[in-house]
């Protein structure tokens, strides 16, 4: 059976992480955008292109900076996939993009926006950051769903040949501008702590990577 070595979950104004907070905001209105810049600046990652991130990747990349904590970034990580799944895609980009292009008078497409208006975008960018090589992917469905996630993550294991997976579930809403992200690291079967030691040495209990925990965990917040 494969397990869940460490959960994040992210909601507006507050970040979990193996289900201790780990930034709170202090009571000022929630504004999205200055949300994840404090909880960027909390972790002080010194990755200086946060900043010219999309939202979505944004969320996703704060979400694994906490997951990958000590990791070797250095080293190449060709057994180590990404998946990842949202309701909106890359909607919040794709209608930044628009307003360049939209009226013919006053026309300046800006191929920074652009570039995030695909949702998988935030998969590459943690994929440079830690050098993951291994499988990536980026699946829409209606709402988050327990089983759907497990079974993709099984299966990219599985038949993927991937030791390690990160995924879950990311999604910014443009007309809100709620957000929400679930996301675990997982490794391929309960290996008694040794197995995720080749990157790094954080520790951390081994949970059973099935529907009911899951469920348990992302609604933990």
């Amino acid at each position: 059976m494969n397990c869940i070595k460490s959960y994040c979950r992210i909601v507006p104004g507050r970040v979990l992480l193996d289900g201790e907070v780990f930034f709170e905001s202090d009571g000022t209105p929630y504004i999205m955008h200055d949300f994840l810049s404090a909880v960027y600046e909390r972790l002080e990652s010194g990755y200086r292109k946060f900043y010219k991130m999309d939202a979505l990747s944004k969320l996703g990349f704060l979400a694994s900076e906490l997951l990958l904590d000590g990791i070797d970034r250095e080293k190449p990580k060709e057994d180590m996939g990404i998946v990842f799944f949202n309701r909106s895609g890359s909607l919040e980009a794709d209608h930044k993009y628009q307003q360049t292009i939209q009226d013919k008078n006053d026309f300046f497409p800006s191929p920074a926006d652009f570039v995030y208006t695909l949702p998988n975008i935030v998969t590459g960018e943690i994929s440079i950051r830690n050098k993951m090589y291994g499988e990536t992917a980026f699946h829409i469905m209606a709402d988050f769903q327990c089983d759907a996630v497990c079974e993709v993550i099984d299966d990219m294991i599985h038949y993927g040949g991937m030791k390690y997976v990160l995924g879950g579930w990311t999604e910014v809403d443009m007309t809100s501008g709620m957000l929400s992200c679930f996301m675990v690291f997982c490794e391929t079967g309960l290996t008694g702590g040794s197995g995720s030691d080749v990157y790094f040495s954080k520790k951390s209990p081994e949970i059973p990577l099935v529907t009911g925990s899951v469920n348990e965990l992302y609604n933990k917040y």
